[in-house]
């Protein structure tokens, strides 16, 4: 079974509901394309993939497999050191930050972010582009600039202080995740076998 995800998904959703469905389906044999870019399934021979609910094709059938969620905006202590600090979104247009280009549109992509019912979009100036999530973190980790990314991929690292939240009281909404396939008439067993499990793992808010 041929699988394509972006980064986030992969972290979020993925990595650990594939060691408990391999451990429940031994035989079943993967293939896993983690990228940002945005592929046709169909036609680069893929079972199915995992995106955020904004960025599925329309001709896809889809299930959800986890909740809507937010990215934070952090940074290391040992950027932030001797700088002054943000307090409103603007602040940011000062300060060094990693961005991500859409692999689709070839833009870079701004921040949207939210507080109270204000929203507000900044592209800030002094940017660092970076193609993949992990690889963004990994440089705010050590200490290259303010990057924005989902909350429970640096959870542990806000916990442990190896990074810092930016702006606490804005955030960026995202949407929930969702595996998407071309139709459920032809599926494999393999695949059959897959939606089952992640649908099984999936706990909707009440």
């Amino acid at each position: 079974m041929r699988l394509t995800m972006s980064r986030a998904p992969f972290h979020l959703v993925v990595a650990e509901a594939l060691v408990a469905f391999k451990s429940t389906f031994p035989d079943v044999d993967l293939e896993i394309a983690v990228e940002a870019r945005m592929v046709d399934i169909v036609k680069q021979g893929y079972d199915a993939g995992l995106r955020y609910g904004n960025y599925l094709a329309k001709e896809m059938e889809a299930v959800q497999v986890a909740l809507r969620s937010e990215a934070v905006l952090v940074a290391s202590p040992s950027y932030l050191h001797g700088r002054a600090v943000p307090s409103v979104p603007d602040d940011l247009l000062d300060h060094r930050t990693i961005m991500c280009r859409s692999q689709g549109t070839g833009l870079i992509l701004p921040w949207t972010l939210e507080a109270s019912g204000e929203i507000v979009q900044i592209s800030p100036r002094a940017a660092t582009i970076v193609h993949d999530l992990s690889s963004q973190i990994d440089l705010a980790v050590r200490g290259f600039g303010i990057v924005s990314a989902p909350a429970p991929m640096v959870a542990d690292a806000i916990d442990t202080g190896v990074l810092s939240r930016v702006l606490p009281s804005w955030s960026s909404p995202l949407e929930a995740v969702y595996l998407y396939f071309p139709s459920r008439r032809h599926q494999s067993a393999a695949l059959r076998a897959f939606v089952g499990f992640m649908e099984s793992r999936f706990q909707p808010a009440p």
